[in-house]
């Protein structure tokens, strides 16, 4: 019997041995944890043990299978690599390791070696020395790194994927177009992009994360404007910063502008009315777009090893005053020819709030919040006449928006770990309509979302992402009865990585679209004499579901992605058209079905250290079920930038696109090129482009045809036809240099008016 106990627990003593974790933490020189890093165990003749990563914490952890003394290997793109003499006997846990920069590596990636690493879920992409010098914005950034699957409008501010808009965080936290233009390259560490949101990010459809470089002393005054040419369409913006120890303050303020001839439009419509037909011809005789906002902020961060916390506090003002349209009708039922004018005046101020912290538990675990309330207050007029009809609508909106978010994260080991998501979002409206139909309303929204995701590791080429949820949605007109439906969600992942950087993968989603809450009321206002504009608070939730088989490979200068995407989406919310005493009521409904097969073919090319070239083509076909609507079409893109020196230039070129939207409309927007040149020399920054240099007329076609209504029609304007664009940005460095501020504002502002433009 004493025997079978010793030769147990001689058993226990052995399994417990080979099931020793050993467990690190790497950091940079500001004590801010490495993700990302390799973690090689070596034996002390350099041979290869075993090998792991460090998490987004910078932790790394292996299970050891033999004791002895060994070398641990630490190394990362843009950091000396560092060995470490280590004992895994009783030593559990290893000293943490600070890893130098290595400024050689970090400037001049423009070697042989590749700056696409490709991880699990994202490629981690190092911008090299050209790429930055020769960037003013993030965006202009993103645009010259050329990631195959990423769409990235520099002037504009959107990127965008095959499956829709990425998501735009700034070391984690998401942020909006503003702060993206308003971040200065130099500052850019690396750029996550994710594929293949898991984790804080397993809600977007894609996200880009730029890591950004921190400093503690010193601070600076940094300048830009952007000027389009052709026509008054500015952005002008001034940030001042000053760091001190681990604490930052940082004072925003900017002004934009517009001002223009808006498109020349040429309609034909046709109404289907109970006892007879009306065909309407209209050509725009003057048209004027004008606006204006201005924004200030003022940032307060403290960041440590263990958490970061950051204060927000912001004001916006929009003013878009006295746009105006004038155009020659002819009825062709009568033969009446006449004049219509429609006048719109919009403005809003905004003031938010924003608290976020990020909390590093313990090694293995992290805690992230935040959040967010505003209050906004907007106005919005919409005035039509012809001889002998008039209308006017004139609103008042009192909107308050709260948000918070909490994510919980856990890693068991190497091979396991869980995320746990928990979002609500609240919208409280109260809006006066006064004018033609004057009426009050009162409305409150909510959504709840809770997501857990587990990450498994199969073997060393294997990874499955599992990412169950609920989406409970409410909301209540004041009279009516509260709405709420209880919606079932999913996300699920399977990563195949057969060679080095070369990954298949498989997704599915399940999920339901946000509701539009303009459009949930009971709200009439008439847009002209034939037409009504009328809301519909018996709306359904559109359920989405997704297919995506996507392969990513990056072989040394080039870079290949292809992705092939199945949607589908039930209640898909349209405009709804019905005749109602002889007037045509354009209202809101929810009873359509869409599919939409789509599949794109994309690659990036280092050609040498100064000229790189991206070219991108994509199929695209949609259904839209129990109708005669379909769509087949094949687009491309191709874009060469080449730098000298300070010098920089590049050229571009997108095939006509057409589109078929949730409304049945058919879109044609006209083919574009165009070409930029850039000088780049100490604090300075200028560029100067040119957008379809030979189009002088450029046009976007829009048709539809609904039973009762159809329509076609055909928009000039400066929109899409020759323009050229100016940017100069000066940066001023004090002290000792200081990362650059992020524009943490979001300039967009919510609403809840039914609008009628």
């Amino acid at each position: 019997m004493k025997k079978i106990i010793l030769f147990l627990l001689f058993i226990v003593s052995i399994q417990h041995v080979t099931a020793q974790t050993i467990r690190g933490t790497v950091l940079d020189a500001n004590h801010q944890a490495l993700p990302y890093v390799t973690v090689r165990l070596l034996q002390t003749d350099s041979t290869f043990v075993q090998g792991a990563y460090t998490d987004s914490l910078g932790i790394y952890s292996m299970d050891m299978k033999r004791e002895g003394n060994y070398l641990l290997s630490l190394s990362c793109i843009g950091y000396k690599t560092h060995l470490l003499q280590v004992q895994a006997q009783t030593t559990k846990t290893f000293p943490t390791v600070i890893l130098e920069a290595d400024n050689v590596v970090l400037n001049e990636v423009t070697v042989e070696a590749s700056s696409f690493v490709r991880q699990a879920d994202k490629l981690l992409v190092y911008p090299d020395k050209k790429q930055v010098k020769h960037s003013s914005s993030g965006y202009d950034l993103l645009y010259r790194l050329m990631i195959p699957e990423l769409d990235v409008d520099r002037m504009d501010g959107k990127v965008s994927t095959l499956g829709g808009e990425a998501t735009l965080y700034i070391d984690g936290r998401k942020v909006d177009s503003k702060e993206v233009k308003n971040l200065n390259p130099k500052d850019i560490d690396k750029v996550e992009y994710y594929d293949v949101p898991s984790g804080k990010y397993m809600n977007d459809v894609a996200a880009v994360n730029f890591i950004t470089k921190k400093y503690k002393t010193g601070g600076y005054v940094s300048v830009n404007a952007e000027q389009r040419i052709g026509y008054l369409n500015g952005d002008y913006n001034v940030v001042a910063k000053l760091s001190h120890d681990n604490t930052s303050y940082t004072l925003f303020a900017g002004h934009a502008v517009q001002k223009y001839d808006g498109t020349k439009d040429k309609t034909s419509e046709h109404f289907v009315f109970s006892d007879h037909e009306t065909d309407r011809q209209s050509g725009t005789l003057e048209n004027r777009v004008k606006n204006n906002s201005q924004y200030t902020q003022f940032n307060v961060a403290n960041e440590s090893t263990k958490r970061t916390l950051i204060g927000k506090l912001s004001l916006v003002r929009n003013d878009a005053p006295d746009n105006f349209s004038r155009n020659l009708l002819k009825y062709d039922d009568t033969g009446q020819v006449i004049e219509n004018f429609k006048r719109t005046d919009q403005s809003g101020w905004k003031t938010d709030m924003e608290l976020y912290g990020y909390f590093h538990l313990n090694k293995n675990q992290f805690l992230e919040t935040s959040l967010g309330a505003n209050y906004t207050n907007n106005s919005y007029t919409y005035g039509y006449k012809e001889p002998n009809y008039s209308t006017l609508t004139d609103s008042k909106e009192d909107l308050y928006d709260f948000s918070v978010n909490v994510n919980y994260g856990i890693e068991f080991n190497p091979q396991s770990s869980l995320t746990a998501q928990a979002f609500h979002f609240q919208t409280i409206s109260s809006v006066d309509y006064k004018g033609t139909n004057p009426s009050w309303q009162h409305f409150w929204n909510g959504e709840s979302i809770l997501f857990l995701e587990y990450n498994q590791k199969i073997g060393k080429k294997v990874t499955l992402k599992v990412g169950p949820g609920v989406s409970y949605v409410q909301y209540r007109l004041h009279g009516g009865d509260r709405e709420d439906q209880l919606t079932p969600r999913l996300r699920s992942r399977l990563i195949y990585s057969f060679a080095k950087n070369q990954q298949l993968q498989l997704r599915y989603h399940v999920g339901n679209s946000q509701l539009q809450i303009n459009e949930l009321n009971e709200v009439e206002q008439q847009i002209d004499s034939l037409q009504i504009r009328r809301g519909n608070l018996n709306q359904k939730i559109a359920f989405l579901y997704k297919i995506i088989a996507s392969y990513s490979g990056q072989f040394g200068r080039f870079n290949l992605g292809a992705e092939l995407w199945y949607d589908g989406i039930n209640h898909v919310p349209s405009e709804g058209f019905y005749i109602e005493n002889d007037k045509l009521i354009r209202s809101y409904q929810s009873e359509g079905k869409r599919r939409m097969l789509s599949s794109q073919l994309s690659g990036g090319w280092k050609v040498t250290d100064n000229f790189r070239v991206k070219c991108v083509g994509n199929w695209l076909y949609i259904k839209h079920k129990d109708t005669p609507e379909t769509l087949r079409h094949f687009s491309g893109m191709v874009q060469a930038d080449y730098y000298l020196n300070d010098f920089s230039a590049g050229v571009f070129s997108r095939t006509k696109n057409k589109s078929l939207n949730y409304n049945l409309m058919y879109i044609t927007e006209p083919a574009q090129y165009g070409c930029y040149i850039g000088w780049s020399h100490s604090g300075w920054q200028l560029e100067g482009g040119w957008k379809n240099p030979f189009s002088k007329h450029g046009q976007k076609e829009s048709s539809m045809n609904r039973g009762v209504y159809s329509f076609h029609n055909v928009a000039t304007g400066k929109l899409y036809q020759q323009s050229g664009h100016v940017k100069v940005t000066y940066t001023f460095d004090f002290g000792r240099k200081t990362s650059r501020a992020n524009n943490e504002i979001n300039t967009n502002m919510n609403s809840t008016i039914l609008k009628l433009d």
